[in-house]
């Protein structure tokens, strides 16, 4: 392939005509040489022309070596492309005495390196169907032959993917294990399995028929059980119980079509170039190494969206991956929508499987197929979407139920990835703020459907940010003694462990981390945090752009992460890309420019400050510290963060420990004397003067933990005054009390006074021991509270402090 024939030379032009290719490129290692500089051998599978063009265009792209050029070693030409394919003899012998040339190459000189760079060339990404491998347009994996690339290039042209993997050092390999023909045939056996697991990674596997699905599933041991219980307990017969099993199975299964897939690709292009400036994609390339090493994918995003599903199917497909089936809920099943999901792989899953067994059997049967059959899943932990813009606590059912297909005996690994999406804007949040004041959530429906897409217009930048990989087997490892005990060999259903529910439950904790962990901070919740921390909602343009260059450098230099994806622009920039977005109001005057947020809007921008809060809640505790006694002690600092940061990490899902405290606390008032927000002298850190713009920012930088801190005094000063009090009746008053907070003194945040925040406390009180329940669990005390109490009611403007303390006592007054 490497001469010029006259047939390549004639085909060359039109192919590239017909055709148009996505390359995707595996980032190397950090110890790997970098493919553009090096000596570089391509290793392909197929040597049809039209592959060979495809590379070729790609190579030109990406500023890679032609593969049409020979390698030059030492006076000695090679070819720059060796071909493995399927069914060649000849062409596999030619690679191998290659492959051993260049490694005795290698041997003759120590300072060569050449890379060896899998490529895979996929025209379209047919899985194909179990019933019918042979079928003309379903494989791309063997070399085809004239006729079958022909409809191929017809069919396909305008869906072919380069894909890159990480390249292999041949030197390495040279000085590792030799040259001779052993090492040679070695190398290429790998590079076969290696193609192998790409394909799989990009197609899939194999689809199976749905209906001859649903009859094969009917009739696994724990279908078989599970009907039989549904005959005895309802009294009814094989059949009905059978017909009523399968009804479940119509009602969930997916019925993947890799056309429609094909088709929404094109149709998903053309709407995000319409909607977003553009999605920042990242971490994806771990996801694909897992999946080239044949991990079973579970994706777990957060759920800000309806536009989740679509964005996140979009942005895998993109990255060269297979589109995960996605565990939707079945509100969404309705007309046409439901097909269409169901064919872009969406199976169907009830908000409740309570008091019915057959369902819940059915439904942990398909899942347990799934995994087993190698699809990649994804599931929404929350159970809905977030009205607040916060993670909501997790629930466990799919955790569950997939750490169960792990004791059916799941030969491939699973991996846990949790997923961060981010929006400059969510069309939904205007719907959100009716239900949390009261409003019945509407019925999805088509007239839904219809009347959002009248209401899409550019909606600023999307965020799609993969975090750290979760694997399973790993988690039970350190979690659970001899969990594999537990695992039950063949289809049979295995009993529920006891550790099942704590380590489910340890699982769910650690995936909402991990989301939280990925959190992307953009122009408009870093523009809204700063607002929302300031009187009134509003700032001058120099005071905003100041307050937002806080943020950054916080978040630079003393990030929460290594993965929380940080925006490269300044912070003017980044408050252009935000009033671009029509959500701040910008009024001039003879001074400049002031910057503020309407009423109305104030509200909804909570929730866009909400997604990335937990970022900037730890240095609002210090700020708050710092800003209310003027002069305190690191120690101190420290000593006040930890008695709080157990309920912060409950709330916020934080990630970081109580023994990172001392050293995180420490670089965050580093961080602040390097901003001149403060100065350190010793252990003493003072705030800036109240005359400098430092004292502005410092002020701006503890309202990021104000609502958070003036919540926890309600409930403390309650429980203070009112203990011993009925958990229920703690609840309901601390929920009475926020909502007088808020009115009397403008908080406009409805997460300030949300049931869900404030039992998530209460519980996070117990968990510290802080709270004792009597023992019909329903009456709590909480004698050792009064330091905690004193210690966050030092930090709270003393006005604010007075209405809490005040309100409580008319609250106890009027109950008696």
């Amino acid at each position: 392939m490497t001469a010029v024939s006259w047939s390549y030379a004639l085909l060359k032009h039109p192919i590239r005509w017909m055709t148009r290719a996505m390359t995707i490129i595996d980032k190397p290692e950090a110890d790997q040489a970098d493919i553009t500089e090096a000596p570089v051998v391509y290793v392909m599978r197929s040597n049809a022309k039209s592959d060979f063009a495809i590379l070729q265009r790609s190579a030109r792209e990406n500023q890679l070596p032609d593969p049409q050029k020979p390698l030059y070693i030492n006076g000695k030409s090679f070819d720059r492309v060796l071909l493995l394919p399927e069914r060649d003899e000849a062409a596999s012998a030619r690679a191998l005495s290659q492959f051993q040339a260049l490694l005795e190459a290698h041997q003759a000189d120590s300072e060569l390196d050449v890379q060896l760079l899998p490529v895979g060339i996929f025209w379209g990404r047919k899985p194909g169907q179990e019933a019918h491998a042979g079928n003309t347009m379903t494989g791309d994996l063997d070399n085809p032959g004239h006729l079958r690339k022909f409809w191929l290039i017809m069919f396909s042209g305008r869906q072919v993917l380069c894909r890159m993997s990480r390249p292999v050092s041949l030197g390495q390999m040279s000085r590792q294990s030799g040259a001779d023909y052993r090492i040679a045939h070695k190398l290429a056996r790998v590079a076969r399995v290696h193609f192998v697991r790409m394909r799989y990674a990009v197609a899939g596997p194999k689809l199976s028929d749905r209906n001859e699905l649903m009859n094969q599933l009917l009739k696994t041991p724990a279908l078989k059980k599970a009907i039989k219980d549904e005959q005895r307990s309802n009294k009814s017969d094989e059949e009905q119980a059978v017909k009523k099993a399968k009804s479940y199975l119509n009602e969930i299964a997916a019925n993947y079509s890799e056309t429609l897939v094909r088709i929404l690709d094109r149709f998903m292009t053309w709407m995000w170039s319409r909607i977003y400036n553009g999605i920042d994609v990242r971490g994806a390339d771990e996801v694909r190494k897992l999946a080239q090493q044949g991990h079973e994918i579970i994706y777990v995003p957060c759920h800000r969206s309806h536009m989740d599903y679509l964005l996140l199917s979009y942005v895998i497909y993109k990255q060269g991956l297979v589109p995960p089936h996605i565990a939707a809920g079945v509100n969404l099943n309705f007309f046409p929508v439901g097909s269409i999901f169901r064919r872009g792989g969406a199976f169907f899953i009830r908000r409740s499987f309570r008091g019915n067994k057959l369902y819940s059997s059915v439904f942990r049967e398909y899942l347990c197929w799934l995994f087993q059959k190698g699809y990649p899943v994804e599931y929404f932990t929350e159970g809905g979407r977030s009205r607040t813009g916060r993670l909501l606590p997790p629930k466990t059912g799919m955790f569950a139920m997939t750490v169960q297909g792990m004791l059916r005996g799941q030969q491939r690994p699973i991996s846990i990835v949790p997923v961060y999406l981010g929006y400059e804007h969510v069309m939904e949040v205007a719907t959100y703020l009716k239900e949390l004041k009261g409003k019945n959530k509407e019925k999805e429906s088509l007239f839904q459907v219809l009347k959002s897409v009248t209401k899409l217009k550019n909606f600023g930048q999307g965020f799609v940010t993969f975090g750290s990989p979760i694997d399973l087997k790993s988690h039970l490892d350190t979690h659970v003694d001899d969990w594999q005990r537990s695992v039950t060999r063949g289809a049979e259903e295995p009993e529920r462990p006891s550790w099942l529910t704590p380590t489910v439950n340890g699982l769910a904790e650690q995936v909402m981390r991990g989301i939280n962990d990925c959190a992307a901070a953009n122009s408009v919740n870093l523009t809204a945090l700063a607002l929302l921390s300031s009187e009134h909602n509003a700032l001058t343009r120099e005071e905003l752009i100041a307050q937002i260059n806080v943020y950054l450098n916080l978040l630079r230099e003393v990030p929460y992460t290594h993965h929380v994806n940080v925006p490269e622009q300044s912070a003017d920039e980044l408050l252009a890309l935000a009033l671009r977005t029509d959500k701040f109001e910008v009024q001039d005057d003879s001074m400049g420019q002031v910057v503020s947020l309407h009423a109305a809007n104030a509200i909804a921008m909570t929730y866009y400050r909400n997604n990335v809060l937990h970022l900037m809640i730890v240095p609002g505790v210090v700020a708050s510290l710092i800003h209310a006694k003027q002069n305190v002690s690191i120690t101190t600092i420290v000593e006040r963060c930890r008695a709080v940061y157990p309920m912060l990490q409950a709330e916020l899902f934080l990630s970081h420990e109580q023994d990172e405290l001392n050293t995180w606390v420490a670089a965050i008032v580093e961080e602040l004397e390097r901003q001149q927000l403060v100065t350190c002298d010793g252990e003493t850190v003072s705030a800036a003067s109240r005359e400098t713009a430092a004292w502005l920012q410092l002020k701006l930088l503890a309202g990021s933990a104000s609502e958070t801190l003036q919540r926890y005094a309600i409930v403390l000063e309650l429980l203070q005054q009112a203990q011993p009090i009925k958990r229920a009746e703690l609840e309901r008053q601390s929920i009475t009390l926020a909502e007088r907070l808020s009115s009397i003194h403008g908080i406009d945040a409805p997460e300030f006074y949300d049931k869900k925040v404030m039992t998530s406390f209460i519980a996070s009180l117990k968990a510290q021991s802080l709270l004792q329940v009597n023992d019909d669990g329903d009456q709590v005390a909480a004698p050792e509270i009064s330091a905690l109490s004193d210690g966050i009611d030092e930090l709270l403007d003393p006005t604010i402090l007075q209405t809490i303390r005040q309100s409580v006592q008319q609250l106890i007054v009027s109950a008696e």
